[in-house]
C-alpha cells in the first residue's frame, strides 16, 4: 500500500515537474520568458554512459542551484549520466519516495534525514555542499519579542519537513516547546515563495527564509526577528541521499552523480552571470537586487569539497535525543558514508581545477 500511494504521488509530481539532464523544464517557457541557457563546453572526453537516475530535492532555494547548473549545462552527461530532477515537497515525502524505489537520490534535510535514518537505516548521507546558513525569522508586524511567538501560526511547507526541524530547535533554544506552544501551519509547495505569500496573506505569523526570500518578506510588511546563525546550534544542511544497495551495486552512478553536483558548485562560483540566470529561471526571481544577495550569499556558503561535517552530525543528533531518544542508537559512520567522495579525492578530483 505505501509502494502504491508513494507511487501516485511520485508521479503526479514528476508529470508537473520534472526536467531531464542538459534539458528544460517539461513545459514550453512562457510568454517573455528567458529560454534555457544553452549548454557550455567543459574540456575533457565524455564518460562512457551510464544510463539514467531520478533526483529529487525538497524545497526551491539558491541552495539547489549547483544542481540546476548539472542539469542546464549537461554536467551529469559529462561523467556519463543522466539525471531527471524534480521537486517532491518535503523531506519525508522525498525520503519515503527514495525508500520506495521511485527515485536513486533525494537532496533533503540533514535533521530529517537523521530521523528517517533512525528508522532505515540503509538511507546514506554522501555529500552537502552547503556550509552555512542563511536563514532568518520573519515575524509579522506586532511580534517584537521571542515571547511573542507563543500561540502563533509556524509556517512549514509539511510537519517534519527541514524547515519544521530547524524550527523546533530554535524554538526550544529559546525557551518555547514547539509542540504546546506554536501551532504549526503547513503550507505544501516545497517552494519558499509560498511562506512569503502566506506570511503576506496573514495566514501565517512567522516562518524561517534562506536568502533571498527574507529579503521579499521585508518587502512585504514582515521583520526579521532574529537570524538563526544567531542562536549558535549546530546545523545540519541538505544532504545528498542514496540507498545503501545503490551505493553498493552502482557506484559509478552514485560517483558521477557526485562528480555533477561538485561541478556545478565550481561553475556558479566561476561564472556570475551563469548562475544568476539560473537562479532567476528555476526561483522565478526576476529582482535584480535580490539577485545578487542571492549569489553572494550562497557563494560563500557553497563548497567543492562537499565532505559531511560528521563532528557537526554528532552536535545535532545529541541536540535531538533530548526529544527523540531512540535516535541515539543511530550509528552516524554507518549512515553517513564518505568513500563516494574519498574515491574522488584519490582520482584527483579535488585538485585545483
Amino acid at each position: 500500500m505505501r509502494r502504491a500511494l508513494i507511487g501516485l504521488v511520485s508521479a503526479l509530481l514528476w508529470g508537473t515537474a520534472c526536467v531531464s539532464a542538459g534539458g528544460a523544464p517539461a513545459r514550453p517557457p512562457a510568454a517573455g520568458e528567458a529560454a534555457p541557457a544553452p549548454s557550455i563546453a567543459t574540456p575533457g572526453a565524455a564518460a562512457a554512459p551510464l544510463g539514467k537516475v531520478r533526483a529529487a530535492y525538497t524545497t526551491v532555494s539558491g541552495s539547489l542551484a549547483p544542481l540546476w547548473l548539472a542539469l542546464d549545462h549537461g554536467l551529469w552527461q559529462r561523467h556519463g549520466l543522466e539525471v531527471e530532477l524534480s521537486v517532491i515537497a518535503g523531506a519525508p515525502i522525498a525520503i519515503a519516495a527514495l525508500l520506495a524505489g521511485e527515485i536513486q537520490f533525494a537532496y533533503a534535510s540533514g535533521e530529517s534525514g537523521l530521523s528517517a535514518q533512525v528508522r532505515e537505516p540503509d538511507l546514506v548521507g554522501i555529500l552537502s555542499i552547503n556550509k552555512g546558513i542563511t536563514h532568518g525569522l520573519l515575524v509579522q508586524p506586532g511580534i517584537e519579542r521571542l515571547e511573542d511567538l507563543r500561540g502563533k501560526r509556524i509556517g512549514v511547507f509539511t510537519v517534519g519537513d527541514g524547515n519544521y526541524m530547524l524550527m523546533s530547535r530554535a524554538l526550544r533554544q529559546l525557551g518555547l516547546d514547539p509542540e504546546r506552544d506554536v501551532v504549526w501551519t503547513p503550507v505544501g509547495g516545497g517552494n519558499f515563495a509560498g511562506l512569503v505569500q502566506a506570511l503576506a496573506a496573514g495566514s501565517i505569523d512567522a516562518t524561517l527564509l534562506p536568502a533571498p526570500n527574507d529579503l521579499a518578506a521585508i518587502r512585504n510588511g514582515s521583520h526579521l526577528l532574529l537570524r538563526y546563525k544567531d542562536l549558535g546550534l549546530p546545523w545540519i544542511s541538505l544532504i545528498a541521499y542514496t540507498l545503501r544497495s545503490t551505493l553498493e551495486q552502482q557506484r559509478p552512478v552514485v560517483e558521477a552523480f557526485a562528480k555533477g553536483i561538485i561541478d556545478g558548485v565550481r561553475l556558479y562560483r566561476a561564472d556570475p552571470a551563469l548562475a544568476k540566470e539560473a537562479l532567476a529561471r528555476w526561483t522565478g526571481l526576476t529582482d535584480p537586487e535580490a539577485l545578487d544577495w542571492t549569489y553572494e550569499a550562497f557563494r560563500e556558503s557553497f563548497t567543492d569539497r562537499p565532505f559531511i561535517d560528521l563532528e557537526q552530525m554528532r552536535e545535532v543528533l545529541e541536540a535531538l535525543v533530548a526529544h527523540q531518544p531512540e535516535i541515539r542508537q543511530l550509528a552516524l559512520e554507518r549512515v553517513i558514508d564518505r568513500s563516494v567522495l574519498e574515491s574522488l579525492d584519490r582520482q584527483g578530483y579535488f585538485a585545483a581545477r
